[in-house]
């Protein structure tokens, strides 16, 4: 009898232990579930799957095999810290704010207003939270398995949440924006017909689309004030992203980006999304910096 092997999306690896695959599956498959579901900007059923993932991958350890399959997540975290030291180094304050959020929203659904709160869960909780017990209770990087450029958005949006979190009135949802266009970017074929790919292939092959988006880049770079050309961190476009600098950081050798657009993928930082565009743009602000 052949075995059908699971499938992902966003993993370059699984577990070399076909013991430990076979266990692993279903959370892998939820982890998967919970980045689309970021690219659909679902945050709040995002946190219920990553809740469900986090409970899968206890389950099927052998702490969770021990405990039996038909406790729910309070008794599995609660058994999960009890009988691993480094799992019970995460604040169980944190996990109880998470496990009520996965519950309120289960239960009674959601709104806009439950997406900033969502996304701090996740960043802070959810995913931090998963990733131990993957290492813990099976030795797997969840980081290092995932492909890296993926990982390397959530870091972002995790350091940028860090610094816009205590901000009054702002929606901190925004720290997952440049996911949300990475993940969406890389499945739109998924979703074009074949023709549209075909007219996109093609009018980059007669010029029409570089014609389009030299207009447009001129037109933002006489809207903007100090403005400044780099690549897309996003779409590796080159030269496709106008960014608009802080005039007066730049006066004393400072370059800030407060906002930015690329002309490929037009994807969009405004200057209410604070850090976001500083930190997509770290690395080319340092290689700019070494030129002058």
């Amino acid at each position: 009898m052949t075995t059908i092997e699971p499938t992902f999306i966003f993993f370059r690896r699984h577990p070399e232990s076909n013991q430990d695959c076979l266990a692993l599956a279903s959370s892998m498959q939820s982890f998967d579930s919970v980045l689309l579901l970021i690219g659909l900007m679902r945050y709040p059923h995002a946190l219920c799957t990553c809740a469900a993932a986090i409970e899968s991958a206890i389950k099927s350890s052998p702490i969770g095999v021990a405990l039996g399959r038909s406790n729910g997540l309070k008794q599995l975290l609660e058994v999960a810290r009890r009988e691993s030291p480094e799992l019970a180094i995460f604040p169980e304050d944190r996990l109880a704010e998470f496990r009520n959020a996965r519950n309120r929203i289960t239960h009674d659904g959601f709104s806009p207003k439950d997406d900033q709160q969502s996304v701090g869960l996740l960043l802070e909780v959810g995913f931090p939270f998963l990733a131990l017990c993957f290492q813990h209770l099976y030795s797997f990087d969840l980081s290092d398995a995932i492909l890296q450029e993926y990982v390397h958005q959530l870091r972002i949006g995790a350091s940028v949440f860090q610094r816009a979190k205590d901000i009054s009135g702002l929606d901190q949802s925004y720290c997952l924006k440049s996911l949300v266009h990475l993940i969406r970017w890389n499945l739109k074929d998924n979703f074009s017909a074949g023709w549209e790919v075909d007219a996109l292939i093609n009018s980059e092959e007669i010029g029409i689309s570089f014609d389009l988006k030299y207009k447009q880049r001129q037109k933002l770079e006489y809207a903007f004030g100090a403005s400044w050309i780099f690549d897309c961190p996003l779409c590796d476009d080159p030269d496709a992203v106008v960014c608009e600098l802080d005039e007066a950081k730049l006066d004393i050798g400072n370059i800030i980006p407060q906002r930015m657009v690329c002309t490929n993928c037009n994807f969009t930082v405004g200057k209410t999304q604070p850090f976001l565009s500083e930190a997509l743009l770290e690395d080319e602000i340092s290689r700019t910096k070494k030129i002058f």
